[in-house]
């Protein structure tokens, strides 16, 4: 079934995106219209947020930026079409470009359309070591976040390699570039495998991004998986994760397989905060033009020695605390200087 799955994406995806670009192209002007007819009747002083045209106008941007991304990786793949006569390097570095420019065309629009904003800082003294593999251990929080993390690693000359749940390859373009350059897909079952097999194959160059909490956090999502370590008999573990609110509970299962797949590797953490209430479409709605920045931290961390999972889990949930800590200083910080 899977070669069928994937003949069907590859088939019918690019297709789609092309007849969603048509539609977001023409409606992007329509609706811009629409909507100043609409704003010419609001009382006069009243600052317009534009939220309509600014989402038809990425809407445009995202499925056109998707045409061009996939029509360039047909290119390449024309121009090499047997995997054993292309050479690997000149392959690898020029689906990495296509990447970077997607995504640096994405953030830009980002930042044109609905006013994003980056601040991107680092303890001092903390560098990366170009000569060996990178480890990235990331908070998985806020729409979009995940992508400006893989963004910030290409402008580090990092080559990502990532686990992905399958349900991305829905996006043509990811589904492509992203195997192209050696990610990996998983389902629900088999990731800790899928993370080990990255990590020994890691180079000089490449970082291996894990998210340990294995979903967005949203408070509903922290208060489900309390329960459900109640409901197992942790106790302990789910009295710390309530007393975290703002970071789900790491999983260390695919922690400990990158570290034990990949011992030379360099340990990064990456953390972020400004954009956590923006739950669901709704509330990035209700916040168009952004207000807030985006404002991630990063810092090298020293590998721990980890006898077993549970060690593993235990290290995480003191590394995970941290970083709940930092965001809750973050955050009186915001309250303050509104």
């Amino acid at each position: 079934m899977k070669p069928v799955r994937h003949l069907v994406r590859r088939v019918l995806g690019p297709p789609g995106v092309a007849l969603l670009a048509l539609i977001a192209l023409l409606l992007a002007p329509i609706l811009s219209l629409v909507e100043l007819t609409t704003l010419l009747g609001r009382p006069f002083g009243r600052r317009p947020r534009w939220r309509v045209a600014r989402v038809a106008v990425f809407a445009a941007v995202y499925t056109v930026g998707e045409c061009l991304c996939l029509s360039v990786c047909l290119a390449l793949w024309l121009r090499s079409p047997i995997p054993r006569w292309r050479d690997p390097a000149r392959w690898q570095a020029a689906h990495v470009w296509v990447l970077r420019t997607m995504l640096g065309v994405l953030l830009r629009a980002a930042k044109t359309l609905f006013g994003f904003r980056l601040r991107l800082d680092s303890p001092r003294g903390h560098t990366l070591d170009p000569d060996r593999p990178l480890v990235v251990l990331g908070r998985h929080a806020g729409p979009g976040a995940s992508f400006v993390l893989v963004h910030v690693l290409l402008d580090f000359a990092r080559v990502p390699r990532i686990v992905l749940k399958s349900r991305l390859r829905l996006d043509p373009a990811l589904d492509v570039v992203l195997t192209r350059i050696g990610c990996a897909f998983v389902g629900a079952s088999g990731s800790s495998r899928a993370v080990e097999d990255l990590a020994a194959r890691l180079r000089p160059g490449d970082a291996l991004v894990i998210f340990p909490e294995g979903s967005d956090w949203t408070p509903t999502r922290h208060r489900l998986a309390v329960q459900r370590l109640r409901m197992r008999g942790l106790r302990r573990r789910a009295e710390a994760a309530a007393a975290r609110p703002n970071v789900l509970p790491p999983r260390p299962a695919g922690t400990l397989a990158a570290l034990t797949g990949a011992p030379d590797a360099q340990l990064a953490v990456f953390m972020h905060t400004g954009h956590d209430e923006l739950l669901d479409a709704a509330a990035l709605w209700r916040a168009l033009p952004l207000q807030q920045e985006l404002h991630m931290v990063w810092w090298s961390q020293p590998r721990p020695q980890l006898a077993d999972e549970a060690a593993c889990g235990g290290w995480l949930e003191g590394l995970w605390g941290d970083i709940d800590t930092w965001i809750r200083a973050e955050r009186r910080t915001a309250d303050l200087e509104t």
